[in-house]
């Protein structure tokens, strides 16, 4: 008899635990989908910008912040980047690997990383947008 009480409870529980991850995934992908069309082409000249504190942001079906940047140039070069949010995986190295990426090249050009190709799609996003903004 308390087996049917709590038979509902037990399908929904299931059906959440295995169905959250597959939707978070489907959204991570999309979103990424929108990335990669947003900075489709953006080769970003760093000698080129303006002196000045630049900062973005990448939102997701203009929802959900996916990356958040702020950036120093001097004289042509990065002077100091960070990304205030990245969206990756729990625990992965991936937004320090950008950031000294950028660092140590001192311009804005993102490569792809091995393993973090959505991190560093959000990345370039937030810096085009940052760019956009100021430039405005």
């Amino acid at each position: 008899m308390k087996i049917k009480k709590i038979l509902p409870y037990i399908i929904v529980f299931l059906i959440s635990f295995f169905a959250t991850p597959a939707i978070i995934m489907s959204f991570a992908k999309k979103a990424n989908q929108q990335a990669k069309e947003f900075v489709q082409d953006f080769k970003p000249k760093t000698s080129q910008l303006a002196d000045g504190t630049y900062m973005g942001k990448f939102k997701a079906f203009r929802l959900i912040t996916m990356s958040k940047v702020e950036f120093t140039v001097q004289n042509g070069t990065i002077k100091s980047i960070e990304f205030k949010r990245m969206f990756h995986s729990p625990g992965s190295p991936y937004k320090e690997t950008i950031e000294n990426q950028i660092k140590q090249s001192k311009r804005l050009e993102v490569n792809a990383i091995t393993g973090a190709t959505r991190s560093s799609n959000f990345a370039k996003a937030a810096i085009k947008n940052a760019i956009q903004i100021n430039s405005n």
